[in-house]
């Protein structure tokens, strides 16, 4: 054996057989470094250091680093997957984005603002409304198809805060506004780009196929400087509850579709099952004179929820695709191969 072969420590392979591994592994890694700088010392380690480690690794960086997956993602795009992932991925969305709103409409009909169980109007639209794209990407990566792929741009847009704070002006002053409408048009720019050039040009396509690889760990370290620990833990009971609501409302009912309607394997609804970083921006950007009472509590709570999901969405995937594998070899045979490989 040459010695480069026992220099060669595997950390990415090793990375590679965790589920979601490449992403998870970096968000564990930087929620703990969040925790022990920010909450047991007090000061924040990445604004220390300033850039470009700053927006390298933490939370500052993190529109840049969606807007070059926005962009590698659309490279990969051919118009017949994103027809295909209009009846497919784009359609549980949909469908998913209607549930949710539906049931934040009818909490507040029932508990009104306060919420129940510590669990205010905010929190819960907060949360429900959120799934993390970027997450989702880096667990289907290994197996899912280009078609699972091509929903990746839409499901981002409705990441972002736009959706929630529509929906929450409707409960207080605000309203649609120009900034509001500048994030939409900021996030399809380089998604419709990169579709733009790698239709056109093949080598671009092929230059930018591992884009999302590279962008993957980066993009862990900076979720995971949004987790302090121990500010989510401090709501451990409401953190629990909602965490619970979240996975069921946003799992559930899109899965039933996805496995019995779709007769898809049902990764796709499992693996979009944890709450976006982004999130926690959003009791910030609401109207403070109705909901600022909710704020920190809020923030605290999804931070919970954040750090649960997260964790959990990746195992809850690779179980869901061991089981259908098991259960279902002939059809995981014809209609997903990858699925054998993971």
């Amino acid at each position: 054996m040459t010695e480069s072969h026992y220099k060669n420590i595997k950390i990415w392979q090793t990375l590679t057989k965790i589920p979601g591994g490449t992403m998870f592994i970096p968000l564990v890694i930087g929620s703990l470094i969040t925790t022990i700088c920010q909450g047991i010392f007090h000061f924040n380690l990445w604004n220390k250091l300033g850039n470009p480690m700053k927006d390298m690794f933490s939370s500052s960086g993190q529109m840049l680093l969606l807007g070059i997956m926005l962009f590698c993602t659309g490279t990969q795009l051919k118009v017949s997957e994103f027809k295909s992932a209009l009846k497919s991925g784009i359609l549980l969305i949909i469908i998913r984005l209607i549930i949710v709103y539906l049931l934040c409409f009818i909490f507040y009909l029932l508990f009104g603002i306060e919420g129940i169980l510590g669990i205010s109007f905010l929190t819960f639209t907060c949360a429900v409304t959120s799934t993390n794209a970027t997450l989702y990407m880096g667990i289907i990566a290994p197996f899912g198809n280009n078609t699972d792929k091509a929903s990746f741009g839409f499901m981002l847009i409705c990441t972002m805060p736009m959706l929630p704070l529509l929906f929450l002006s409707c409960f207080s002053n605000g309203g649609l506004t120009y900034d509001n409408l500048i994030q939409v048009i900021s996030l399809l720019i380089p998604y419709l780009l990169g579709a733009l050039l790698g239709n056109i040009d093949f080598d671009i396509k092929n230059i930018f196929a591992l884009g999302n690889t590279i962008v993957m760990p980066f993009l862990g370290f900076q979720f995971g400087s949004s987790i302090n620990l121990i500010e989510a833990f401090a709501n451990f009971n409401q953190g629990i509850i909602l965490s619970v609501i979240f996975l069921f409302v946003t799992i559930i009912p899109s899965f039933l579709i996805e496995r019995f309607i779709m007769h898809r394997p049902g990764y796709f609804s499992v693996a979009s099952g944890s709450l976006a970083g982004v999130s926690l921006s959003i009791p910030l950007l609401v109207d403070q004179t109705i909901f600022g009472t909710y704020t920190s509590s809020t923030m605290a709570i999804l931070a919970f929820v954040l750090a649960s999901t997260n964790i959990l969405c990746p195992f809850l995937t690779h179980w869901n695709n061991v089981y259908y594998v098991k259960k279902y070899p002939k059809e995981a045979l014809k209609h997903c191969p990858e699925l054998l490989k993971e």
